[in-house]
């Protein structure tokens, strides 16, 4: 994994993600409730980010659990080492780690939570073995990854959007990456002795003015611009973007389909 996110890690990326985790926050919170998150657990964060969902996390396990976050971007880690003092949170740590070189963390937890990351990661492995180094017999992981990117689409028949998605995947790879790496986990999981519990579709779609929609608007805006940088976008291919976006406002029956995530979630079985 690169020093730098493909993403960035800029205000306007950070404000986005504010936004997204205000959007996701009652699809997570669903699936920990399903996966049993409670009082005096102890969590692992993977790929924490500013502590957004660390810092509900924290919540949920209240003072006599523990969560620990780790981070790879320092700017994230001093974001999320903040909310945490602001917030008064004793039970939140979030450290600054790279899961592709450093060594895991020497303790066991109940449950390992990770969201788009390991979408971002060259070799999966280092993650696989760090969760069975980390995970207590009986514990499990909990992964939201997409597992279908190409539902990505503002419809009806917007052309340059759908030329945006195909551009974000491009970008995914060339770093690494992998868009849909959630069609891989669940076969790698079994593979090394979990025992897979759930598998969820979350799709997000919405019409124009849903939280959904201003999402996936905000997401085209900002990166956007990260992919002209990479080199995989035009200025004029953003325009052109931009105001398909802007003619579908005008239409009441337009919509937004996000990229399909796939809740999994799997129990290591075992010694």
């Amino acid at each position: 994994m690169a020093s730098d996110y493909v993403l960035g890690t800029h205000q306007s990326e950070l404000e986005r993600l504010r936004f997204q985790h205000e959007l996701w926050s009652p699809i997570s919170q669903a699936a920990w409730a399903r996966a049993g998150i409670h009082s005096g657990q102890h969590l692992l964060d993977l790929g924490a980010g500013p502590g957004f969902a660390a810092a509900d996390l924290a919540a949920l396990v209240g003072p006599s659990g523990r969560v620990l976050g780790l981070e790879l971007s320092a700017d994230y880690v001093a974001e999320a080492q903040a909310l945490a003092r602001r917030s008064g949170i004793d039970q939140l740590e979030v450290r600054q780690h790279d899961l592709l070189k450093d060594p895991w963390p020497q303790e066991q937890f109940d449950l390992a939570w990770c969201r788009w990351l390991a979408m971002f990661l060259p070799d999966l492995e280092p993650l696989l073995a760090g969760l069975g180094q980390c995970i207590r017999p009986g514990g499990q992981v909990l992964f939201h990854e997409y597992v279908h990117w190409d539902t990505f689409a503002l419809h009806p028949g917007a052309e340059a959007v759908a030329r945006f998605g195909q551009a974000c995947q491009r970008s995914f790879r060339a770093a690494g990456g992998d868009p849909d790496v959630n069609r891989r986990l669940p076969s790698l999981l079994t593979a090394r002795g979990w025992s897979i519990e759930e598998l969820r579709p979350l799709p997000v779609l919405g019409p124009q003015g849903s939280m959904a929609a201003q999402w996936l608007e905000r997401f085209v805006a900002v990166y956007g611009l990260q992919l002209q940088r990479l080199g995989l976008w035009s200025a004029a291919d953003q325009t052109a973007a931009l105001g398909q976006i802007q003619a579908a406002a005008s239409d009441p029956g337009s919509f937004w389909v996000g990229p399909t995530v796939l809740e999994l979630r799997a129990r290591r079985l075992g010694p």
